[in-house]
């Protein structure tokens, strides 16, 4: 079992409803990017716990974005590969992935315990990181649902 969810930082003012979804440091292209979206913007705590081995970070806030999509390269990764690491653009944190023929085993740099996941659980832990990166950016501002890279990137379902 796979208990997940972002718990959106308190002090990140890009979750406000009163603060602009925008990069004032770009004027003349003022629209948020995926570098804005996977590196600043919309910073939270994951909460994980897998198979009830909490793997959750409690950091100076990632941005969920970030590890939506870090999960979703390490999962098609893998496929093809019979093992992975993949690092959080922001904080550091490394996720190690090996494949096994019914199971994907997980380790972090920050925990040190190891647990097993079917491929679906994995399948659908990305799916939901995407998803609920989307819904909680997009209920804090529903003018991103008109955002080409989010959309397309974040908000669109796994392929797989």
């Amino acid at each position: 079992m796979i208990d997940f969810s972002f718990e959106p930082r308190a002090e990140d003012p890009s979750w406000s409803p009163a603060q602009r979804p925008e990069n004032p440091d770009r004027p003349e292209h003022p629209e948020l990017t995926g570098a804005d979206f996977s590196l600043s913007c919309f910073r939270a705590d994951v909460r994980l716990v897998v198979q009830g081995v909490d793997l959750g970070l409690r950091t100076p806030g990632l941005p969920v974005v970030d590890f939506a999509l870090m999960l979703e390269y390490a999962r098609r990764e893998l496929e093809t590969r019979s093992g992975i690491a993949v690092e959080t653009s922001v904080t550091g944190h490394v996720f190690s992935l090996s494949r096994g023929p019914e199971a994907v085993t997980l380790t972090t740099n920050y925990a040190p315990e190891v647990v097993e996941l079917t491929w679906a659980e994995l399948r659908q832990l990305t799916d939901r990181a995407k998803a609920e990166a989307f819904r909680l950016i997009t209920t804090a501002h529903p003018e991103l649902r008109a955002n080409a890279w989010l959309r397309e990137t974040v908000g669109a379902p796994s392929a797989a």
